[in-house]
């Protein structure tokens, strides 16, 4: 007959997976909420309140427990797309500007730290004339 310490773990280890089985799921289901919930906190500290009219959406699955990101959508103009990305690895939270060719596979990405760099990004960008206050753009 076994002995009953071996019952005993094989019990503990049991109800450890199901534990933890459990807060996998939970989190699965939170995960998204959490990220989208995050980036606008973030953008809002980064970027002031005109964040708030930001359209965040969730980007893919990567490591849920502990890896949170979004995106918003700017705009797709001179055959450039423009989005600001949000991610959050471990407590280390980061917004970066993509610009990414609509027509070819090129990309850049430029880490966003404030509403005026923000702004000297789009300077660079073919949506500036649509958007330069000085040369009557419409905003």
């Amino acid at each position: 007959m076994s002995h009953p310490i071996m019952f005993a773990a094989a019990k503990h280890l049991t109800s450890a997976e199901d534990r933890r089985k459990t807060a996998r799921e939970a989190a699965f289901r939170t995960w998204g909420p959490r990220s989208i919930t995050a980036a606008s906190k973030y953008a809002r500290t980064v970027l002031g309140d005109a964040a708030v009219t930001l359209d965040w959406e969730v980007l893919g699955l990567l490591s849920f427990e502990e890896h949170l990101q979004a995106f918003a959508s700017l705009d797709t103009t001179g055959g450039q797309h423009l989005e600001l990305y949000y991610t959050d690895l471990g407590g280390t939270e980061r917004l970066s500007l993509r610009v990414s060719c609509v027509s070819c596979p090129s990309q850049h990405v430029h880490d966003v730290s404030s509403l005026e760099q923000l702004g000297q990004l789009l300077s660079q960008s073919p949506a500036w004339q649509d958007i330069a206050p000085r040369e009557g753009g419409t905003f």
